[in-house]
């Protein structure tokens, strides 16, 4: 039962992300991503957007990992590429504590990514 609650979890932690992203102080993603766009940072307005709307991307994912593990690991992958990126690129626009919960985000992460492959018995059939 470990899986759905880190998967719950890593949800969470998006979330809050995306809030802090779309509600905190200096981000305010809805003026700067376009402005981005317009001035040659087309991948930091869509890793921005990207931010804000990962919630969707990462609980479309969840729903599909009984059938297939691979878009939760995909959606995971880019969900802890891009926070990692954006916050080591424009650390004046995060609030204090963006690292602490950064860090969550990437070990709960790769917790559910690990944890959405089956077991096997390494010495099955020897």
């Amino acid at each position: 039962m470990p899986g759905p609650l880190l998967r719950a979890a890593v949800l969470l932690i998006a979330l809050a992300t995306a809030l802090v992203a779309a509600l905190g102080p200096g981000i305010e993603p809805w003026d700067l991503a376009p402005w981005l766009a317009r001035h040659g940072g087309l991948p930091y307005a869509v890793a921005l957007a990207w931010l804000v709307l990962a919630p969707a991307a990462l609980a479309a994912a969840a729903l599909g990992v009984r059938r297939t593990p691979w878009p939760w690991v995909v959606a995971v992958s880019v969900h802890l590429l891009v926070p990692t990126l954006l916050v080591a690129r424009f650390p004046h626009l995060f609030p204090d504590g963006t690292l602490l919960l950064l860090a969550a985000s990437v070990v709960l992460g790769l917790a559910s990514v690990v944890t959405v492959f089956p077991a096997t018995d390494a010495h099955r059939g020897s």
